[in-house]
């Protein structure tokens, strides 16, 4: 939650904030909360650490709040709060972009890349991992992982925290096979992001999962996961 807020927002929480303001006056603005008001509608955003939000939810004392990395499946379940879960897919991939690798390691990166498990484990839908290449051709693509130049790929994460959960689990993976491969915050040669074009090396959908109370009536998510307060009232 930076503040002020960049002229150009690129994250998702950047770019629902800075829509949000252009409708609703600033009343006070620190760092992890910003509050702002239109008429007597007020709006609070508040940076919690998610499973701490999810619990302040669950008592009452949040209206919104998002579903932790890796709990969708079990909120959806969830006897108390599941009826206040809203998962919406996103018009974007989550998506790793090489900027300065050679063709043949781009090659394998894209051949090997456990698409499936990042599925199951980020947007937790097997249905979203992105077409992966036949069998034989990851195959063939392992057994020349030891013919490749020794060259370190460093991941930039561009995103929120899911992406760099995503990244992680990529990095682990690829790692595994014997790349070498880590996520960096800088002399990066590759960048991990959430975008609407498909991408160098795209691995799987993208979903948001919130948790949003009964009481608020006309909240609605698009598909680059923002949400339009203006249209926003309060129940009981």
């Amino acid at each position: 939650m930076p503040w002020p807020l960049p002229e150009n927002p690129r994250t998702r929480d950047e770019l629902e904030l800075t829509q949000t303001l252009r409708d609703f006056r600033v009343v006070r603005a620190r760092p992890g909360e910003i509050v702002a008001r239109r008429g007597t509608f007020r709006i609070v955003f508040r940076q919690v650490e998610p499973h701490r939000a999810a619990v302040l939810f669950r008592r009452g004392e949040l209206d919104e709040a998002p579903v932790p990395l890796g709990d969708i499946k079990a909120a959806l379940s969830d006897e108390t709060a599941g009826d206040a879960v809203r998962v919406t897919s996103l018009r974007a991939v989550d998506t790793l972009i090489p900027t300065s690798l050679p063709a043949p390691l781009q090659d394998v990166l894209s051949q090997t890349a456990d698409r499936r498990s990042y599925a199951l484990l980020v947007p937790e839908d097997l249905s979203l991992a992105q077409k992966s290449p036949p069998a034989r051709v990851s195959r063939a693509a392992r057994r020349s992982i030891a013919g490749l130049p020794r060259i370190q790929v460093r991941i930039r994460v561009r995103g929120d925290a899911t992406l760099r959960y995503g990244a992680a689990l990529l990095a682990a993976s690829w790692r595994d096979l014997g790349l070498d491969v880590r996520v960096a915050s800088s002399n990066a040669n590759a960048v991990f992001t959430r975008q609407t074009a498909r991408g160098s090396i795209p691995i799987a959908r993208a979903v948001d999962a919130r948790f949003v109370s009964p009481r608020v009536h006309g909240w609605r998510e698009d598909s680059r996961g923002v949400v339009d307060y203006r249209s926003v009232t309060l129940g009981r």
